[in-house]
């Protein structure tokens, strides 16, 4: 019922406007009009207007590219940090590193994603844009044609998809080397004796994840996204493993970029786990002797370099235990070794001399450490099984045809091939020490001339009797053998053979020069100095020639801090004038 809000009458009339009004006091109702109905007529699709579609809006290509990479992006960042997390749990559980790194790694992986550059304004567009400019710089290449899909990505002028260079240069700012040195860098900030030589040959044998560990990363990222059509297989797969000393310089330009401070490696641990590989006896004392060296001269060759051409911290810390090695055994270039090997009764006193015995468990260890091989070397099968599971993981997925299927059915018959094989072998071979067995005594004779043992390569013939009366002649010849084998030994190196000092002028630090051979430079170094410094540069991983570098430089810089200490000492107390004589003198 409607009634009026002015004086509450309840008749309307309608006027032709289609309004109602109050028949007592003209007012009108705001709220109600009339409407045409045709309560009789029925709805035909030919009254119907339809209306024209509007076009959803376009989206802005700029935009869109936008969002491309920041996908690409944020998935390569995301698989990095996934990388390293692996790493440091297998560094872990596997090596038993300490636990620290687990909170250390996070803040420097996210501070280096940060100061990277590709989280910049514009670093899209302006890897477009450099692109462009070097291809200018270039011959072109005639433009391939788009696949089927890709005519709306986004290109280049030159037709180059910005996928690839977007993946470029994630993979320049943030390699994927540089999980790795991120790992070894917070092992390092943490104290562990970890060295980039350990990291490098985890990461080849497989211990820690590197080659493979694209495999988990596709398993929690997927293959593929919808705006990121790289595939993951293809996105953290590493083409190679860097080198060690690569790998530490790296670390250290890594620290450089966020600010992270640095201590120098742990001395005392990594020395420690040298002296352990040379099994020496007296590696306690010799470990606080290197300690109290290291402590007395602070070398500034201990710290993280981002030089890739300087010696490398371990070679360093080797040096200080050279140092330590000679100084307490007395190993100063008065052949020990060369005396060592006659074995006469004028001589037994010095066998007895644990310079000799030194010297001859270092020969021993460092034929031992050379025959070393790691576990995947110790055969072909084991080669190809690592070559297979760790260096070609992936590639039968990622193969466009049957190259990996054929490659398949050849390595499932291989080692039923290898069975056949040594069978055969061992066969043959009994069939070679028959036809040895039927050869008579004159016949070796007349094959080795004379005697049968007469070549000094051979190492199956049994040594004379020492009770022979030939074994003094035996023994200058045998002396003469091993002094033949360890110069040869040492021109292999570039070395070349210093005699024992006859005549002793001074007792200090000896600086071995170098002289020209053929145009190359040789260092001339004595026997007992040379089998110290050979196994150790073994230990150590570096080449004998950069470890006896760093010795030499080490052992410069302790002679000048000595004589630098000398030279204060033996200075005049500065004369002091008195007041009375002040007062005297005004």
């Amino acid at each position: 019922m409607l009634i009026c809000l002015e004086c509450d009458n309840d008749e309307f009339s309608e006027e032709d406007d289609g309004y109602f009004y109050c028949k007592l006091c003209g007012t009108r109702l705001a709220d109600i009009i009339s409407t045409g109905d045709d309560v009789d007529g029925t709805y035909q699709r030919k009254h119907s207007r339809p209306l024209p579609p509007v076009p959803p809006p376009e989206p802005d290509p700029v935009k869109r590219d936008r969002d491309y990479y920041k996908e690409m992006r944020e998935r390569y960042t995301n698989g990095l940090i996934m990388m390293v997390a692996y790493q440091c749990d297998a560094l872990v559980e596997k090596f038993y590193v300490t636990p620290l790194i687990i909170g250390l790694v996070g803040p420097i992986c996210l501070r280096f994603l940060a100061l990277s550059g590709v989280f910049d304004d514009g670093a899209a567009d302006k890897a477009i844009l450099d692109s462009e400019i070097q291809s200018n710089e270039e011959v072109r290449e005639p433009e391939v044609k788009r696949r089927k899909g890709q005519e709306e990505e986004a290109h280049n002028l030159d037709g180059k998809r910005a996928i690839s260079i977007w993946l470029s240069l994630l993979k320049k700012s943030l390699p994927l080397s540089s999980s790795l040195a991120i790992s070894f860098l917070a092992c390092h900030k943490a104290g562990a004796p970890t060295l980039p030589t350990d990291m490098v040959r985890w990461a080849r044998e497989g211990k820690i994840p590197y080659l493979s560990s694209f495999h988990k990363i596709r398993e929690e990222m997927g293959e593929t996204s919808a705006a990121c059509p790289v595939p993951a297989s293809v996105m953290f797969r590493p083409s190679e493993i860097v080198s060690a000393q690569r790998l530490e310089a790296q670390a250290a330009s890594i620290a450089h970029v966020i600010g992270l401070p640095l201590p120098p490696v742990n001395f005392y641990a990594i020395a420690s786990n040298y002296l352990k590989r040379l099994a020496i006896h007296e590696d306690k004392a010799l470990l606080d002797l290197a300690r109290l060296i290291q402590t007395w001269s602070m070398p500034s060759e201990l710290y993280l370099s981002m030089n890739e051409l300087r010696l490398p911290t371990r070679v360093y810390v080797m040096a200080i235990v050279i140092v330590a090695i000679r100084i307490h055994y007395y190993m100063n270039g008065f052949g020990v070794w060369e005396r060592s090997l006659d074995d006469t009764e004028a001589d037994a006193k010095l066998s007895d001399l644990p310079t000799e015995e030194l010297l001859k468990h270092l020969e021993t260890k460092y034929h031992e450490l050379a025959a070393e091989t790691l576990e995947y070397e110790k055969d072909l099968f084991s080669y190809l099984s690592h070559g297979r599971n760790e260096m070609c993981t992936g590639l039968a997925e990622a193969s466009a045809d049957d190259t990996y299927k054929t490659a398949d059915k050849l390595w499932n018959n291989y080692p039923n091939v290898q069975k056949f094989g040594r069978l055969e072998t061992l066969s043959k071979r009994g069939r070679d020490w028959e036809d040895v067995n039927q050869m008579s005594l004159d016949d070796l004779k007349l094959r080795d001339g004379n005697h049968p043992c007469t070549s000094h390569s051979s190492m199956d013939c049994d040594e004379p009797s020492l009770k022979s009366p030939d074994n003094h002649s035996y023994q200058e010849e045998s002396k003469d053998i091993k002094l033949r084998k360890l110069i040869t030994d040492m021109a292999e190196n570039l070395f070349s053979y210093l005699p024992p000092r006859d005549k002793v002028k001074k007792l200090d630090y000896l600086q071995y020069v170098r002289i020209e051979d053929d145009g190359a430079m040789i260092y001339a170094a004595d026997a007992d100095y040379f089998i110290l410094l050979r196994v150790c540069a073994l230990v150590a991983e570096i080449d004998t020639r950069n470890m006896h570098r760093a010795v030499l430089s080490f052992e410069r810089r302790l002679e000048w801090i000595e004589k630098r200490i000398d030279n204060v000492l033996h200075l005049p107390p500065p004369s002091i004038v008195s007041r009375d004589t002040k007062d005297t003198c005004g």
